[in-house]
């Protein structure tokens, strides 16, 4: 048996025969077996095939753990895996880095959603930051489970907005939906957010779309309302947690916000190529 296959068999023992809520002791093993099963795997020349094999076999069951056993201890957990897995202490992430952002997420939004903003520990909040800003462009499934982070937005010591409008520029495939993200969290801090970026003539970026026209970085930047008139649209991520059903939450956009954004599509010009008619759903890309 190779060594990936071992320490993948290792993986299942430790989730499913070893681990309980309150092992800590168990959760960091897991994610140090995880680990070293995935860069195990990165050494089989098969172009990531197996790579991806065990990846997607795990990241379910370990970001669940994870999510049970923070459930169970509290943040002090989840502080001191960030703390272990460091998305800034080297120039490569660890492997595990999409795992840990997907339970961080989870609980930010649940902290946000029964206590409080203050409530969120700034460090969860340094953590997916630092993991946006670190992720290569190709690391799509580590970009996608930081958007929660944008569940962060108005907390006193740590400003989710300023972070985002420092990196749009250069990120705005990950801020587009972690502003939407933020909608959900705090409308009218959002919306404020909304039109700085798309009022700020600095970000002139364009991306390419095949078959159509490039589209102006700041026009991208609307996909963030696509959902907020309907009930049967909601972010995606963190994958394998629906946070509306867990809270039987609903959300309605205020009047005043709603013509914010409206005004603001038409004052820069975006309705242009809209219907006279035009609804949110419009503003998607």
């Amino acid at each position: 048996m190779s060594r990936c296959n071992r320490d993948s068999v290792a993986i299942q023992h430790s989730i499913l025969n070893r681990f309980s809520g309150d092992d800590r002791a168990a959760l960091h093993e897991t994610l140090a077996e995880f680990e070293s099963a995935l860069s195990a795997a990165l050494e089989e020349d098969d172009g990531g095939e197996t790579y991806r094999d065990v990846f997607w076999r795990y990241h379910e069951r370990v970001s669940d753990a994870l999510d049970e056993a923070v459930r169970a201890t509290g943040w002090s957990l989840l502080e001191e895996v960030i703390d272990a897995y460091d998305p800034t202490a080297d120039d490569e992430l660890p492997l595990v880095t999409p795992t840990i952002a997907n339970a961080v997420g989870r609980n930010l939004i649940r902290t946000r959603v029964t206590e409080s903003v203050e409530a969120i520990p700034v460090s969860a909040l340094e953590y997916l930051d630092g993991v946006a800003v670190t992720a290569s462009d190709t690391a799509d499934t580590t970009q996608e489970e930081v958007h929660a982070y944008g569940w962060g937005i108005g907390h006193p010591d740590h400003s989710v907005a300023d972070r985002l409008h420092a990196r749009v520029s250069e990120d705005i495939f990950s801020v587009t939906p972690t502003l939407e993200h933020a909608f959900y969290a705090d409308q009218y801090a959002a919306v404020d957010l909304l039109e700085a970026l798309v009022k700020d003539e600095s970000i002139d970026g364009t991306f390419s779309r095949p078959a159509r026209d490039d589209m102006p970085s700041r026009r991208y930047l609307l996909d963030s309302v696509y959902g907020l008139k309907t009930d049967d649209h909601w972010p995606g991520m963190p994958r394998y947690y629906d946070w509306h059903e867990e809270f039987d939450d609903t959300f309605e956009l205020d009047d005043t916000v709603e013509q914010r954004i409206r005004d603001l599509v038409e004052e820069i010009g975006f309705d242009a190529d809209l219907p006279n008619d035009w609804t949110f759903r419009d503003l998607g890309v």
